[in-house]
Order: structure tokens, then sequence, then C-alpha cells
């Protein structure tokens, strides 16, 4: 078993999937507003509806889609694609951390109206993100691919388990802070905490552009 190899995947999937979880959207707007009205469990129901939409996102790439979409041409243009896609996301993150404010977040998101449970809430906002079917059909895809060729389904479980414990983790956080009424992420850790994110899908998106262009036969 390739332990190195999956513990690098694991650290990868889970940095990755923080450091899209951490900028405010409509799971993270769903998660505060719920979180006011029902509490710190309302994370975890959150993440349960996104997990929801993800699985068979994850299964259709496990059995099949991901050999189509990893096939020559294919893995050429979704190293590139990923790597591009994770470095526009890098330079948004960089603008965003000179401006966030969790407070102001905090504030806005009390106006939303959330008409359903956290756990539909997130399973409908998650599918009715363009942004979702994006990442999946670029930065996912890649994350499914190579948990495949390292060890199989024990590398699809390897990164699914790291890729959503960055979403329980964050939003865990994030719910139970908002209803205990802890201070303890100001304006100047969260914005550490984007930017260090920023730096780190620098590295990767050119590592994924490097990967694709490497994998062209001469």
């Amino acid at each position: 078993m390739p332990l190195g190899e999956l513990t690098i995947l694991a650290i990868e999937s889970f940095i990755v999937g923080f450091s899209g979880a951490i900028i405010p959207g409509p799971v993270f707007i769903a998660t505060i507003a719920h979180s006011v009205q029902r509490g710190y469990l309302s994370g975890p129901l959150v993440v349960l509806g996104h997990m929801l939409i993800e699985m068979p996102m994850i299964l259709a790439l496990s059995l099949g889609l991901s050999h189509i979409i990893g096939s020559y041409y294919a893995r050429i243009i979704i190293g590139i694609a990923g790597g591009l896609f994770l470095l526009w996301m890098s330079v948004d993150l960089f603008k965003f951390s000179k401006i966030a404010s969790f407070r102001r977040s905090t504030e806005l998101s009390k106006a939303a109206l959330m008409k359903h449970g956290p756990t539909l809430s997130g399973l409908t906002l998650s599918f009715m993100n363009p942004y979702f079917f994006i990442w999946w059909a670029t930065v996912g895809n890649n994350f499914v691919f190579r948990g495949l060729e390292i060890a199989g389904i024990v590398g699809i479980l390897v990164f699914t388990v790291s890729h959503w414990m960055s979403d329980l983790s964050w939003y865990t956080a994030i719910s139970s802070t908002i209803a205990r009424g802890r201070t303890w992420l100001n304006d100047r850790t969260y914005r550490l905490i984007i930017l260090s994110c920023a730096v780190f899908l620098i590295f990767l998106g050119f590592k994924f552009i490097f990967d694709g262009i490497n994998f062209i036969q001469p």
C-alpha cells in the first residue's frame, strides 16, 4: 500500500477543499443563517446535504466517467484546465483576503430567509452553484483519477474522506462560533487563512498545469 502517496493525496485534498469552503458562498451563508436560528449542529447538517450531492458525482467519476475524462487528450486538457481554474481561484482569494470581514459576512447572512432545513439547504444550494460542477469537472476529477491510480477504491476513499473533512471542520467551526457567541475568529485570522490557501493554490495550480503539459507525448 503506497502510504506516502496516500498521505500526500489526503493532505492536498483537505487543503484544496478547505480553500474552497472558506470562501463565502451559498453554503457558507446557509450555515450562518441556520446557525443563528438552530445552533451549532447546523454546520454538520448543511455539510451533510453538500455530501449527498457530491456522492453521485464521485461515484460517476469512479465507475467510468473518470476513465473517459482521464483519457490521453482529456487528461492533458483537464490537467491544464484544472490548474488554470486553481490559479484563477487563488487570484480571487488574494483579492478577497484584503477586504474579508467575518463579522460583516455574519451580519449580512442574518437577513437570509432559509425556508428549508439545513441539510436540504446544503444540497440544493450546492446543486444551484455552477462552480460546483466546474470544480468537479476539472480539479475534483484530477483528484479522483489520482486516487484510482494510487490505490483504487482505497485511494477514492482517502480523497473523499479528506475532502469532506475539510468542509465538515470549517462549517462546524463556523456554526459553533456563531451558536456560542465566541469571537476567536476575527478578521485578521480570517484573512490570514484565506491568504495561506491562496498561496497553496498557486503552487498546486502550476503543478496541475505542469503535469498536464508533461503528459504530452513527444
